[in-house]
C-alpha cells in the first residue's frame, strides 16, 4: 500500500472566523438581554454585556500560528519557529472544499484552514488528510 508523501502546512490565524464567532457571541448575548428585558424591564442595563460578549468571542476564537506536518506515518503539530512538536491524531470535522476545520487530539486543538492561505499545498493537504491513516498515538 502506498503512503501519502510528507507534507508541511503553516496554519495561520483567520480573522474572518474570529469575526463570525464574535458575531455569534454578540447575537446570543443580545437575545438573552432581550429576553430578560421582556420579562423584567429594569434589566435594560444588561445591554452593556453585548460588546463584552463580542470581545470574549473574538478572544476565544484567536488561534496561534502553528506548523502541521505529516511525515508519512503520523501527524505532528508545533509552533512555526520551534522544533518541539507533538504527535496528534487529526480528524476532519468540516470540509467545505475551500475551507477545513480540523480537530487535533488527544488534547483538543481546533485548526481552521482555508484554500486562499494554502494555495501551493491545498490539493496535497486535502488528499493527505483523506488518504493518510496514521498509527495509534503512543501515550
Amino acid at each position: 500500500m502506498r503512503r501519502a508523501p510528507p507534507l508541511v502546512v503553516q496554519v495561520r490565524p483567520q480573522p474572518v472566523v474570529q469575526a463570525v464567532i464574535a458575531l455569534i457571541a454578540a447575537v446570543t448575548a443580545a437575545g438573552l438581554v432581550a429576553w430578560a428585558v421582556s420579562h423584567h424591564p429594569q434589566a435594560w442595563p444588561g445591554v452593556v454585556c453585548i460588546p463584552f460578549a463580542a470581545w470574549w468571542g473574538w478572544r476565544q476564537a484567536a488561534a496561534l500560528p502553528r506548523r502541521l506536518r505529516w511525515d508519512g506515518q503520523a501527524w505532528w503539530l508545533g509552533r512555526p519557529a520551534s522544533d518541539d512538536e507533538t504527535q496528534v491524531q487529526l480528524d476532519v470535522v468540516i470540509d467545505l472544499d475551500h475551507w477545513l476545520l480540523l480537530r487535533a487530539g488527544p488534547r483538543p486543538c481546533w485548526l481552521a484552514l482555508s484554500r486562499h492561505q494554502q494555495l501551493a499545498t491545498w490539493g496535497a493537504l486535502r488528499a493527505t488528510l483523506h488518504a493518510a491513516r496514521p498509527a495509534a498515538i503512543e501515550p
